[in-house]
């Protein structure tokens, strides 16, 4: 997945320009809203929404079930990098 570069808006123009601009943008990429130069929000699409809590709740599921094995395998004793590296070679 290439990585998409957000659309940075001063929320000032996007005031003028309305919610259909922004609603709108959102569906081709993230728009960050910014104040006085800094971020202050994103809008996405609701597909883009959707998909993000999806990879982060099969990521979270990863997580839960490699902790659960080395529970269950507590007799043995691993380092933080063995973790580390269990958990890269699961994803």
């Amino acid at each position: 997945m290439t990585p998409v570069h957000p659309l940075s808006v001063p929320s000032s123009v996007a005031a003028r320009r309305g919610v259909g601009y922004i609603t709108s943008e959102a569906q081709e990429r993230p728009v960050k809203l910014t104040s006085h130069g800094k971020p202050v929000a994103v809008v996405v699409s609701a597909a883009e929404y959707d998909e993000q809590r999806r990879r982060l709740r099969e990521a979270e599921l990863k997580v839960l079930s490699i902790a659960a094995n080395l529970v269950a395998d507590r007799s043995t004793m691993v380092s933080a990098t063995d973790a580390k590296e269990r958990l890269l070679a699961a994803g």
